[in-house]
């Protein structure tokens, strides 16, 4: 018996037996174990984005839609069911008056930005900006800018219970919207982003490498208010090489990226009929 016990003494000095330690867990690990979060932290909710180049993106689900005043609500529906192109929704609504129109009024556009984002000038600055795409258009006999068009603004017909910013209603389609000796049609809009910030994931706002936009564009018989033509923008100045050739290979600024913007929402302007230019809207 002694023998065997010096025995077992001499094996364990001449050779160590090595004890390794196994975490029991399940196969699915549930973090029984304590992992440390900072090792292993857990992820939630879907993977993050670059925000800084989506400044258009908010955690927001009841944001202000830019639909003006004068346009209906089932006329806004209808141009959200357009597929989008190069982050843009238009639709011809009447292409028989659209592709005879000569004389354009631009109204500066309603702004409807929002904190933290708001902008005082974006609805002025857009609209000026299709105002100025729309001049380069020869096709056109007359564009008046949004400066001149401010005393033929819409006057909103008042009712019991109403405010001035809720949108057209159907007692109001009997008002002229401006005097139609002077336009054919009538420019309206709406801006409802229009910035270059973001808020980063410590919840401070932070300047953002691209410019974010979403805006609304009618063009409306100023006789009988019948919308001819929307459109719809919503997007940020998108990375890449595909993209870059658009904007000559930088960032750009807000109103940059705006006017960059128009030649995409006001493509049925320049793709219209020529020989209709003969047979004005009368």
């Amino acid at each position: 018996m002694g023998y065997r016990v010096l025995l077992s003494l001499a094996m364990g000095v001449l050779f160590p037996i090595t004890v390794i330690a196994v975490p029991i867990q399940d196969e699915l690990d549930r973090n029984q174990a304590g992992n440390h979060p900072g090792v292993y932290p857990e992820w939630q909710g879907t993977p993050p984005v670059y925000k800084d180049l989506h400044p258009n993106l908010t955690d927001g689900i009841n944001e202000p839609h830019p639909l003006p005043s004068q346009v209906k609500r089932d006329i806004y529906t209808q141009l959200l069911r357009v597929e989008p192109v190069d982050q843009v929704q238009s639709k011809v609504f009447n292409s028989d008056k659209f592709n005879r129109l000569q004389r354009i009024g631009v109204l500066g556009f309603e702004n409807k930005t929002f904190a933290p984002f708001e902008d005082r000038a974006a609805g002025d600055i857009v609209s000026r900006q299709l105002y100025h795409e729309l001049k380069n258009n020869k096709s056109y006999s007359n564009i008046i800018p949004p400066q001149l068009m401010e005393d033929a603004r819409l006057k909103i017909v008042k009712s019991p219970g109403s405010s001035s910013g809720q949108n057209m209603t159907d007692g109001d389609e009997a008002t002229p919207l401006v005097s139609a000796d002077k336009v054919d049609a009538v420019m309206v809009g709406a801006v409802s982003k229009y910035t270059d910030k973001y808020i980063d994931r410590s919840g401070e706002i932070k300047k953002s490498i691209a410019s974010g936009l979403e805006f609304t564009a009618f063009l409306v018989d100023p006789r009988t208010r019948e919308v001819l033509w929307g459109a719809r923008f919503v997007g940020r100045q998108r990375p890449g090489f595909q993209h870059f050739g658009q904007h000559k290979g930088r960032w750009q600024n807000k109103e940059d990226f705006t006017r960059s913007a128009m030649k995409y929402v006001l493509k049925e302007f320049r793709d219209r009929p020529v020989n209709n230019i003969k047979h004005p809207v009368q």
